[in-house]
């Protein structure tokens, strides 16, 4: 393919041809004035160049010929059925492909060459314009996507569209991390799951790994019935984890997972991600989530060698709760209790805590609703005084707060999943989350390149 580019001045006005010629024939040729303010010749010549393009395309596929298939794997001949058009959304607008179809006359079944040799899928958008679209749409509403294609692409694509788009290549991207799950979950426990883990993220394994988990709720399309025969959206809870790292020269990087699995499955999955990112290698790793049940399952069950730290702000929120219920009408005194026994806590970790916690229970006995919130603030505390020793982990320069957690359940769920008007499918919730943590895993080319919605053809 040649393109020859001319440009012609005459007087103020700039002329501007293109030819485009393929194996010596002229297939496309455009001649556009382009004249005006530096916005206008702008927006011009994108329109000019992407007519050109749509042009090229075009011809380029037309010259596409697949050889006719001769005999069927069940021995028939293939007899020629005529040619059927089809048309797809392209990044350049619509490209029609003219392709034969075949039959075996044993078996009735068609077959389309030219659709294998263009590696087609079912799809209604060109992978090239369905990449580019669906990375969009991990960042806004389809409604707003909707808004931005023309912008960005010069192409329309209607809401069925996009979402058939997100369910493909997502329940592809969540059929992949099933099927890597499944066959470490078919191996023991131990160095056969460790040998089969092969991958390696990083060159060189991290000093000090940290491992995290937390959930976060989005709407479903499910409804729940309200005693007055109303009915109320419900909430379903979204698993995230993030395995996180400081560089060599400084920056911090993570790698995330999310979905709506078992416990034990995710935590898997989370596992696995840990051990890609160096955490057999790394000197040290640490677990930091709050006290929910299923991340105290997630790191009895697979990450018991790892030093446990409780998040610092999640306990914080505990004490806080309780101060508030110690002084129901009267900030400023809750302010100054929780301020009492965090400077506790930080001066002396979780025992200390516990120490002014029982000193105080004295002053609230005769009164029940005080009383209760101590006793049940002592008694979150007690079971977890092993993962709240605070002055050690700053004298050892570890994060003891979920930052990079709580960020990350922004990114996959609250940034995207939540919003005005936005309800999901248990299906659609698990594909644009898979999605999203190739984006922010730096493994969205790389997914592309598995030809996702071919896959699903």
């Amino acid at each position: 393919m040649v393109a020859v580019v001319e440009t012609r001045h005459g007087g103020d006005v700039m002329q501007v041809e293109i030819t485009v010629r393929i194996d010596g024939q002229e297939v496309v040729r455009q001649v556009e004035t382009v004249d005006g303010t530096l916005e206008q010749m702008e927006e011009n010549i994108s329109q000019f160049t992407h007519e050109v393009a749509r042009q090229t395309l075009q011809a380029s596929v037309d010259r596409v010929t697949a050889p006719r298939p001769l005999f069927s794997a069940e021995g028939g001949e293939w007899r020629h059925r005529g040619y059927k058009p089809r048309t797809m959304m392209g990044l350049f607008g619509p490209v029609c492909i003219r392709r034969a179809r075949y039959q075996c006359p044993k078996t009735g079944r068609m077959c389309v060459p030219l659709d294998e040799q263009l590696e087609l899928s079912a799809s209604e958008v060109t992978p090239a314009l369905a990449k580019r679209v669906l990375h969009v749409a991990m960042h806004m509403s389809f409604a707003e996507v909707q808004t931005a294609v023309p912008l960005y692409f010069n192409v329309q694509l209607c809401d069925s569209v996009l979402d058939r788009l997100m369910q493909r290549a997502g329940t592809v991207a969540v059929e992949d991390a099933r099927r890597e799950t499944e066959a470490l979950a078919a191996l023991s426990a131990g160095e056969a799951r460790e040998r089969h883990v092969t991958q390696r993220r990083l060159a060189a394994a991290p000093k000090r790994l940290y491992v995290s988990s937390d959930g976060a709720l989005y709407p479903s399309r499910n409804r729940q019935e309200n005693g007055d025969g109303t009915r109320r959206i419900v909430y379903q809870e979204m698993k995230c984890g993030t395995v996180f790292w400081q560089t060599a020269d400084d920056p911090w990087e993570k790698v995330v997972v999310a979905g709506r699995e078992d416990v034990r499955t995710f935590g898997l999955r989370l596992w696995r991600t840990a051990v890609t990112c160096g955490m057999l290698e790394a000197e040290e790793t640490l677990f930091i989530s709050d006290a929910g049940g299923w991340c105290e399952t997630v790191y009895e069950t697979y990450f018991r060698d790892a030093r446990r730290i409780l998040d610092w702000y999640h306990l914080s929120e505990h004490v806080w709760a309780a101060a508030r219920q110690l002084y129901s009408s009267d900030a400023a005194a809750a302010a100054q209790w929780a301020h009492a026994a965090l400077a506790q806590l930080h001066d002396a970790s979780g025992i200390g805590l516990m120490r002014f916690l029982t000193g105080e229970l004295p002053r609230w006995e005769a009164q029940p609703t005080p009383a209760e919130a101590l006793n049940g603030l002592l008694n979150y505390l007690r079971p977890r005084l092993a993962f709240t020793d605070y002055v050690a982990y700053r004298a050892g320069h570890y994060v003891i707060g979920s930052g990079m957690m709580e960020s990350t359940c922004k990114q996959v769920v609250a940034a995207r999943l939540k919003g005005s008007g936005r309800q999901w499918s248990e299906q659609g919730a698990m594909a644009m989350a898979h999605l999203i943590t190739h984006r922010l895993n730096g493994t969205w080319d790389a997914f592309w390149a598995s030809s996702p919605l071919r896959r699903t053809a």
